[in-house]
């Protein structure tokens, strides 16, 4: 069974309020989208410049890698993110198999956000401002996500507890590190735009 710790950092309220950030931007972008589609001549609202152009990001394949669009996948992702925060936030315990289905999806959503961030700079060359917001809460997601699931699971491995140590001294750290690299490589690959 899972242990009830009272933190600092209030993880459900943080899970919700990130999840409920995520859950808007795939769903503004799946409106894109299907406007895109729609009209496919047209111009898309969220087409703010030459490095900030989710028309070329969403025509791309990758933004639909598994078939259906990213965005979906991602309003179910958050979805079911915001309804385990909210279950918790509302005094339920998560069990050991909702707990690992959460840490999971978080960790999941964490690792996909990194590799479509660098395709989006490295292979496509071009960022949808929808997927700066997925970007930005999914990086928080899966570092609390798994700071949460070590510091209230019990019987961790060796690994686990040396994670645990880790974050649990150094998480703001981390998301700080991360933020400032996806920034510095952003910087790095749209320098002629930015710094001409």
């Amino acid at each position: 069974m899972l242990k009830s710790k009272s933190k600092l950092l209030d993880y459900p309220k943080s899970l919700v309020l990130l999840s409920t950030v995520g859950l808007v931007a795939a769903f503004w972008q799946a409106t894109e989208r299907i406007q895109m589609l729609k009209f496919p001549g047209e111009n898309l609202s969220c087409n703010l410049n030459p490095v900030v152009d989710c028309g070329s990001v969403l025509n791309n394949r990758l933004a639909a890698v598994f078939g259906p669009p990213n965005a979906f996948i991602g309003m179910v992702a958050f979805s079911i993110l915001l309804a385990f925060g909210l279950q918790r936030l509302n005094g339920g315990h998560w069990n050991k198999i909702v707990s690992k289905i959460s840490i999971s999806l978080s960790l999941i959503m964490f690792l996909f956000s990194a590799w479509f961030f660098a395709v989006s700079l490295y292979s496509i060359g071009k960022i949808c401002i929808f997927c700066i917001f997925i970007w930005l809460v999914s990086v928080p997601i899966g570092i609390y996500g798994l700071k949460d699931y070590c510091e209230n699971s019990d019987n961790l491995s060796n690994n686990q507890k040396i994670v645990k140590k880790f974050l649990t001294r150094n998480h703001s750290n981390v998301l700080i590190f991360v933020y400032a690299l996806m920034l510095t490589l952003f910087l790095l690959r749209f320098k002629d735009y930015y710094f001409a």
